[in-house]
């Protein structure tokens, strides 16, 4: 937010759970006071029960960033989602695949290591990456390539990346894990809880895409009778600990592009 008031700019949110309505104490949306203060894009844009796609983010995103500067003011990209903040940065052209259900279900039978072993005859960089656990990205990257029959490594290096400057708070581990703690019970006693039982008894099903989300999967249970609120309270913060560390993978202390410091560096903005 001052960054943004410094720089007369607006945000856009790279953050792949914000994009979902009505999902808002558990994806820790920006208050309506800080969106009336300062316009925020690419939050709440589609239903709770709809996919939304890395190249569909990336069309919106690139139109929000067009829009702000085509009126003067100043784009600042917010977010820790780190694929959806290196396409959008490094420019990544999304190969144009509609998902293919009977392929993905067929590929959901094979084991990880046989995606892996077939995904490294095909596309041995992209296996690299992705490395042998990702079923998901395994599943895409093989898809891609079935369907265009081009490499996504491929896809991947016809980019075009934006000018931009990046700074990155410095916490540490501990600091993180203390932080994490009392978010986690700053969206319970929220009313994290109350918000899942309100979209249930609204009619959205259990196994709505924005459900799969760290916080909703929890309490989801909670509500099944599987573990007491006390049980789910701690799940959300254990696995957001987790997250958190998976994140550092996206975001690597030894990249020049970035400025880590343990407060806003706002010098380097001017």
């Amino acid at each position: 937010m001052e960054i943004a008031r410094r720089l007369d700019g607006e945000i856009v949110s790279i953050d792949s759970r914000q994009i979902y309505r009505r999902l808002d104490i558990g994806t820790a949306k920006p208050t309506a006071e800080m969106r009336s203060e300062i316009r925020h894009w690419c939050i709440g844009v589609v239903e709770p029960t709809e996919r939304y796609s890395l190249g569909e983010y990336l069309k919106s995103a690139r139109a929000a960033i067009e829009d702000i500067r085509g009126r003067g003011k100043r784009p600042v990209a917010v977010g820790g989602s780190g694929q959806h903040m290196h396409a959008l940065l490094e420019g990544w052209q999304i190969p144009p695949v509609v998902e293919d259900s009977q392929l993905r279900d067929a590929l959901s039978e094979e084991t990880a290591e046989s995606l892996y072993d077939r995904l490294s005859e095909v596309d041995p960089h992209a296996a690299e990456q992705i490395g042998p656990t990702n079923v998901r990205r395994l599943i895409r990257a093989l898809e891609v390539y079935h369907v265009t029959g081009q490499p996504i490594s491929e896809w991947q290096r016809m980019r075009e990346p934006v000018d931009y400057r990046a700074c990155a708070p410095d916490p540490s581990l501990d600091e993180v894990d203390a932080r994490i703690g009392l978010r986690t019970e700053a969206m319970f006693e929220a009313g994290l809880v109350d918000e899942v039982r309100q979209l249930l008894a609204e009619g959205l099903p259990e196994g709505a895409p924005g459900f799969d989300s760290i916080g909703y999967r929890e309490v989801l249970a909670h509500l099944r009778g599987e573990c007491s609120l006390d049980e789910a309270l701690e799940g959300v913060a254990q696995a957001t600990r987790r997250f958190a560390r998976r994140q550092r993978g996206w975001f690597r202390r030894d990249d020049p592009s970035i400025c880590w410091a343990a407060d806003v560096p706002l010098a380097m903005l001017e």
